[in-house]
């Protein structure tokens, strides 16, 4: 057992603070084999503590507004998700270094449009403005993120996830089909 032995119910198995974060806990996700816990703060932070490695504690500070959920999908790839709207790949390596490998739902690039003179003039009228605001995210979700699960599981890692978040929308991922379409990148690292 990567905790001790076996303790009786109730009873505080680890305890993890004063590592530097000063934030809510706001989601928490084990590893396959229970020795990993992942926890995503207020205070934009994704943690891993290794208990295979006296419980220590990785610790990295994005630059990302604040997560509201995590998962792991295999034994050293978390995925987490939150108030940027999209989900994102952290991988926990074994020398005890947690790192963000990328955004999985890739931000598409805003098409640049001449307006028409009709079409300003009905801009005009309707928003008081002579330009064509398009105040949608580019992203598929339209609000945060609440939670990510996995929908699908292979032989060893997961196959397709789950988010939902406070838009209404439910989407699920293919792993796959990500790696194809954002260039240079690999979910599945060891």
């Amino acid at each position: 057992m990567p905790w001790g032995s076996k303790m009786p119910f109730g009873h505080l198995m680890s305890e993890f603070g004063g590592s530097g974060t000063g934030g809510w806990v706001r989601g928490v996700s084990f590893s396959v084999s229970g020795s990993r816990p992942a926890w995503v703060s207020h205070d934009s932070t994704v943690s891993v503590a290794d208990a295979s490695k006296s419980v220590q504690v990785s610790t990295l500070k994005t630059e990302f507004l604040p997560l509201l959920s995590v998962s792991f999908i295999s034994e050293n790839s978390v995925l987490a998700a939150g108030y940027d709207c999209c989900p994102m790949l952290f991988n926990y390596k074994d020398c005890g270094c947690l790192t963000f490998v990328s955004k999985l739902d890739i931000p598409k690039q805003s098409i640049q449009r001449n307006v028409s003179a009709m079409e300003r003039l009905h801009n005009m009228a309707k928003r008081a403005t002579t330009e064509d605001r398009n105040t949608a995210l580019e992203t598929l979700h339209q609000n945060s993120i609440t939670q990510v699960s996995i929908y699908e599981v292979g032989e060893q890692d997961c196959r397709e996830f789950c988010t939902t978040g406070i838009d209404g929308a439910m989407a699920i991922w293919d792993f796959q089909t990500l790696e194809s379409s954002i260039q240079g990148l690999r979910i599945m690292c060891s």
